[in-house]
């Protein structure tokens, strides 16, 4: 693998709640330096993102992000909207609330008609849905949660937004890491069931911490990640140099 070949395979983000036009650009503009796949913002920010990234690379808006407790009608507007403002994919964030009371059917309902006006409105939008690892406790929830993403017809399984706690209103936690078993919710654990559960029935992106491009690159030739999303990718990238790549 080639340092092209990767950046090929990342989602860069802009997902700050005190972002600025300027960081917007600043970062489309590294987009494009780096030729990363695509820019993650808010629907809000697609289209100043499109003037500098164009059909150059992809524009990703996020919709329910990062609580995912709006209404379906609301996710599927917002979904139209990034769309409008020239996304041509989607990043997803299901009901996590309405998920953990055990309220399956709302969850797939809520995707697949998300997924359902995305494709409508652009056939060929790519949609990823997070299904926020950190608050899956156990093997049966995460495969569960997998399933309800590939019934619903979208295209990617995606980790976690990065604002996932374990705590409640009162401040303690409803449930302690022990209690995840052997996952490291996002690490390479996790992935690695990720893809034991769905196989080659969806693609995989990874949006938890990795530590650095090793692991990156483990988690796409070892792991059939087909894109990471990881806001210290360029500077991963700038302090490897060009001769890291040689013997990749």
């Amino acid at each position: 693998m080639n340092k092209t070949e990767f950046c090929k395979q990342i989602d860069y983000s802009l997902l700050w709640q005190s972002r600025s036009r300027s960081s917007v650009k600043k970062r489309s503009e590294e987009v494009l330096k780096y030729g990363f796949a695509c820019l993650c913002c808010f629907p809000g920010d697609v289209s100043i993102a499109k003037e500098i990234i164009g059909d150059k690379a992809s524009i990703s808006g996020v919709v329910g992000f990062p609580l995912g407790f709006e209404t379906i009608q609301t996710k599927i507007h917002e979904s139209l909207v990034a769309i409008d403002n020239g996304a041509n994919e989607l990043d997803i964030v299901m009901n996590i609330a309405r998920f953990k009371d055990g309220d399956y059917d709302y969850v797939l309902d809520e995707l697949t008609q998300v997924v359902e006006a995305a494709k409508n409105k652009k056939s060929d939008c790519i949609v990823k849905v997070i299904i926020e690892t950190p608050h899956l406790k156990d093997q049966d929830e995460l495969a569960k949660a997998c399933e309800l993403v590939i019934d619903s017809g979208a295209d990617y399984v995606k980790q976690a937004t990065g604002f996932a706690t374990g705590y409640d209103a009162t401040g303690n936690a409803d449930y302690t890491d022990e209690m995840v078993g052997p996952y490291d919710n996002t690490g390479i654990d996790n992935l690695k069931t990720i893809r034991n559960i769905v196989n080659d029935r969806v693609k995989i992106k990874a949006s938890g911490n990795p530590e650095n491009l090793d692991e990156c690159i483990y988690y796409i030739q070892e792991l059939g990640v087909s894109r990471i999303g990881n806001d210290y990718i360029v500077q991963w990238l700038e302090e490897a140099g060009d001769d890291y790549w040689q013997d990749k």
